[in-house]
């Protein structure tokens, strides 16, 4: 009996150091009357409120939990479920200053006695922080846009006076035509990294349409904007059914699978012909496509870098390309909440694996 009490005092004294020492707010409440036992000398500083103007109140009598209704709602929520979270919750210090939470409570029997220990986390510079990356991320994104969107233009004009030139003066040298189909390459190379960027700028740009689609026929629609590279490169593209419905943005969907199948015909393998197969089957918590491919293959050192923007593994003598097919992939499924990932055997070919959540319908 004696080592028993003994072990509860020791108990009880770690306990009573984390509760002191711990970098959270921690309120206790008693879970039958909601009048407040004890709070931690961190919720005491966040707040401002002495240890005395908490001790013996109900909640909703104390200054931070002054909205009576929404406290007293929030107490018989976790009378009845338990552990409740608000990863948001706005508290009122001794100063009227708001402040943004994490509230996460559980229930606990102490000596028979029900208690509710809320723990407390001051989340009000995350999220300033938060807000502040995001409308850095739209400026960047609407710049990126217009800039993009405004470089077109004396590109489209930089080519088609050196078109001018080319076919208004045929007496020029052979050295200096050379020159004029290296500044023209250039002008092309320059506009297909352009339309590239403006294409990776809107994705994202706005909420994506979540609806029911037919993969199937976004299938169909990417295999038919790619008819002419199919045709002339001899391709064997095909779907394995079943395709199901999933949600997701139609557009979107169909330009993934669209960048995924092109990318596997562009580095097809040079002694066969190029076979793509699109497939998908249910994995936990959603869809899993797969494109797969008998192509040239990626050494597994590369399996991150080439999600990355303008990250090439490959000359442009050897294959064309801007470096920003991929991470255009990687934006779209990201706007999706999914993931997206390779795996391949150099010289055999690629899978490009990616998944869709079950997420609900948006307008």
């Amino acid at each position: 009996m004696i080592n028993e009490i003994n072990l509860l005092r020791v108990s009880e004294s770690r306990y009573r150091r984390l509760f002191e020492t711990a970098l959270d707010g921690i309120l206790l409440l008693n879970a039958d009357t909601a009048q407040i036992e004890d709070v931690n000398p961190y919720l005491i500083a966040m707040l401002g409120y002495s240890h005395v103007e908490f001790l013996g109140k109900k909640l909703w009598e104390v200054g931070p939990f002054a909205d009576i209704a929404q406290s007293k709602e929030m107490f018989s929520k976790i009378q009845t479920e338990g552990r409740v979270r608000y990863d948001n919750l706005p508290l009122r210090t001794i100063t009227g200053t708001l402040v943004q939470v994490e509230f996460i409570s559980n229930i606990y029997d102490c000596a028979g006695v029900k208690v509710i220990q809320c723990n407390i986390r001051d989340i009000t510079d995350r999220k300033r922080a938060e807000k502040q990356l995001a409308d850095s991320n739209i400026e960047l994104e609407q710049f990126a846009y217009v800039a993009s969107h405004d470089l077109r233009e004396p590109l489209r004009m930089i080519n088609s006076y050196l078109s001018l030139l080319e076919r208004n003066n045929p007496q020029h040298s052979e050295e200096s035509k050379k020159y004029l189909r290296f500044a023209k390459n250039g002008a092309v190379r320059m506009d297909h990294l352009v339309v590239a960027l403006l294409e990776l700028s809107r994705v994202g740009a706005n909420s994506p349409c979540i609806v029911p689609v037919d993969s199937a026929a976004a299938t169909d629609d990417a295999i038919s904007n790619l008819a002419s590279l199919i045709e002339k490169t001899d391709s064997d593209v095909c779907k394995i059914a079943p395709m199901p419905k999933v949600m997701a943005d139609r557009g979107e969907l169909t330009r993934l699978l669209q960048n995924l199948i092109g990318n596997a015909i562009k580095y097809r393998h040079p002694e066969r012909r190029s076979v793509v197969q699109v497939s998908c089957q249910p994995c936990e918590g959603g869809w899993k496509f797969a494109v797969a491919d008998n192509g040239i293959g990626i050494g597994s050192e590369h399996y991150e870098r080439i999600f990355r923007i303008f990250q090439r593994l490959h000359g442009r003598d050897q294959y064309e390309g801007t470096g920003i097919g991929l991470a255009i992939c990687k934006k779209i499924v990201e706007h999706h909440e999914g993931t997206i990932w390779v795996e391949s055997v150099p010289g055999q070919g690629s899978t490009f694996f990616f998944t869709l959540p079950l997420l609900r319908a948006t307008k």
